[in-house]
């Protein structure tokens, strides 16, 4: 090992360490920077515990329960670009009502569920804001105007990760979910698509699909904002 290697990978120890900090933005920063410097250097996992070799397991982070049905779209969305793989999982009279759980490694899981709960509180205290506003024009504020937000929302979302993967090759590959993660989700029985209800969509809808656009746009966890250079 090298002395430049040597330098990089005391560089991802400390980014890993600062991935702890409660400072939110802070640690997802970091810990994407630390991926980011892995994939570009070809740093394994491995190398950061002094040599030892061991199969790094596949753990999932559980959310609360949920009924709402653009819960599935958020959640979906988050896991695809940071590493991770989803399911939603309801037990027998439970009412409809479901976990989100996120598999991964166990950084990446609890960077993934920590950025879905930030991303649940943003939408729904803009449906606070929304309501009110339809309530002011004596509308109902229903289940086809949330799923329609949402729905641009989650564009708006995809829209981000784009552009941030756009800006650095190394950085779009950190984010590609590892062989050993899909293989662990794919190989648990009984798994089946999340699904979510049909709803309406109209001109009407097309000005709250564009609110959810933007705001998911510049979702302020949704990228490599604050860059960490090396």
């Amino acid at each position: 090992m090298n002395n430049n290697e040597n330098k990089v990978i005391d560089k991802i120890e400390k980014l890993l360490a600062l991935s702890s900090s409660n400072n939110e933005n802070e640690a997802r920063a970091a810990m994407l920077k630390a991926q980011e410097l892995m994939a570009k250097y070809e740093i394994n996992r491995e190398q950061l515990k002094d040599g030892e070799q061991e199969e790094r397991p596949v753990v999932n982070f559980s959310s609360v329960p949920f009924r709402d049905e653009w819960i599935h779209m958020v959640s979906g969305v988050i896991a695809e670009n940071f590493r991770c793989r989803r399911i939603a999982v309801s037990r027998v009279g439970s009412r409809g009502a479901f976990r989100i759980r996120f598999f991964g490694y166990e950084e990446d899981a609890e960077i993934c569920i920590n950025i879905f709960n930030y991303a649940v509180k943003v939408i729904r205290k803009r449906f606070m804001t929304l309501r009110a506003i339809y309530a002011d024009a004596k509308r109902d504020f229903g289940q086809n105007e949330k799923m329609n937000y949402v729905l641009g929302f989650c564009h708006g979302l995809e829209k981000n990760f784009e552009e941030q993967k756009a800006q650095s090759e190394s950085f779009a590959l950190a984010l590609v979910t590892p062989k050993a993660v899909n293989d662990y989700v794919n190989a648990i029985p009984g798994l089946e698509a999340s699904e979510y209800k049909d709803f309406k969509s109209n001109r009407e809808h097309a000005l709250l699909q564009r609110t959810g656009y933007v705001d998911g746009k510049t979702f302020r966890n949704a990228g490599d904002k604050e860059r960490l250079e090396i």
